[in-house]
């Protein structure tokens, strides 16, 4: 199957560098921007830009989600990159997602669409600006510059490793200064690994919309793969037709990013609501829970999360671990063993490390101590080559101190 790089280069497409050129004029097609699209041009600073701007009321259904605006963003406090954020109000969000000529970045990548989204009173505050050709691009970034210009929190998908370095690029590029800076970023990306990997390995957006917004698109969208090559159409032929797939595309990643954020303040504030407390994912947010030190919490949830009869495998394995290592933190060993020992029989390798450093260090059993260092041996196989020499060397280590301690 050709690449998306290989398909562009048939339609004369150099991906990724600056010669991007005007669209071509296409005397077949008398259709402009604004019958396809439903925007209209406004004057900046730079010059005049392409917008389009809706507004989006709170209860609009998306998916299984009410839009309903921002949520409480207590539990972001704990994350220590977001401390204070709770002093933002509504108005100050700001959800961003980008539409781009290449994946490379560098000076020669177009930002040739940005969606962005913000709260209103009773509603989210939706816009698009579209880079028609290089020359507009002051126009662009002079629109969007305005538009984020009372931000002090953006929300993005992978926007850390992507759409922000590509933004800030460009106004770079400019010699400007980047609108972004010194402001709180919530990666929705990074949290919803944490929460549905387990479920969900790819955590993809269209995952997430599916699986845990509950949307399903309609035929206007198109994969994102796709993107550069319905753009670079636009560009050789003139003909505005298929900016209204991308168009489509980046406005429902951009309100799923709203929906997705008020899901998880939702569930990561009363993670313990019935509406909630028998999902899958409850042991994940005890997990999630325990790696920001909150183990009061963290203890709650996995103890309510590991109560469900129908949880096994790595998933049940892993909560049964946080959950033992929550009362070792708190010398509750009558109730960590027990775990360890449950889990060293599913054949866990931790838990019999934890096991034989209970025997020798708190019993002072070295015989027992021994019994479960020889028993760690067998679930070496679980740890990848690279990596098991360096475990059979502390094992090693640990096994000819217990032989000498087992001889006194």
């Amino acid at each position: 199957m050709a690449s998306l790089t290989d398909k562009l280069k048939e339609l004369g497409v150099q991906v990724g560098t600056s010669q991007l050129k005007t669209p071509a004029t296409n005397h077949h097609s008398t259709r402009s921007l604004i019958d396809v699209l439903p925007g209209s041009w406004e004057s900046t600073s730079g010059g005049d830009c392409f917008v389009v701007r809706k507004t989006i009321p709170f209860h609009t259904k998306h998916g299984l989600r009410n839009l309903k605006g921002l949520p409480s963003m207590e539990f972001f406090e704990a994350l220590d990159h977001l401390k204070g954020i709770s002093a933002a109000t509504p108005e100050e969000f700001l959800f961003i997602d980008t539409e781009t000529t290449g994946l490379s970045g560098g000076a020669g990548t177009y930002v040739f669409l940005v969606g962005a989204a913000k709260y209103e009173k009773d509603s989210l505050n939706f816009a698009q600006f579209f880079l028609q050709d290089p020359q507009s691009e002051s126009a662009q970034l002079s629109a969007l510059e305005r538009y984020v210009a009372d931000a002090k929190v953006i929300v993005s998908y992978n926007g850390k490793s992507f759409d922000l370095p590509r933004i800030k690029s460009r106004y770079r590029f400019h010699g400007w200064p980047n609108p972004f800076e010194n402001i709180y970023h919530i990666d929705l990306l990074h949290i919803a690994r944490r929460l549905w990997k387990p479920h969900l390995p790819g955590c993809t957006l269209g995952d997430l919309e599916e699986h845990i917004i509950g949307l399903q698109r309609d035929n206007l969208d198109i994969p994102g793969w796709q993107i550069s090559e319905f753009f670079y159409e636009y560009m050789q032929s003139g003909d505005p037709s298929p900016l209204e797939n991308i168009f489509y595309h980046n406005e429902v990643d951009v309100i799923s990013l709203a929906a997705l954020l008020e899901y998880i303040a939702d569930r990561l504030s009363i993670p313990l609501s019935k509406e909630f407390k028998n999902e899958p994912d409850l042991v994940s947010i005890g997990n999630y829970f325990y790696s920001l030190h909150l183990f009061s919490e963290a203890q709650a949830i996995l103890t309510t999360a590991l109560s469900n009869p129908d949880l096994s495998g790595a998933i049940l394995l892993k909560g049964k671990l946080s959950l033992a290592a929550i009362h070792k933190r708190r010398a509750n060993y009558d109730l960590a063993v027990p775990i360890w020992k449950e889990c060293a029989e599913l054949g866990s390798f931790d838990a019999l490390i934890e096991l034989a450093k209970y025997a020798e260090h708190k019993l002072f059993d070295f015989e027992e101590a021994l019994h479960w260092t020889l028993s760690a041996y067998d679930s070496l196989h679980i740890f990848p080559p690279s990596k098991r020499a360096a475990v059979i060397s502390l094992l090693d280590h640990r096994l000819r101190r217990l032989k000498i301690k087992v001889k006194r």
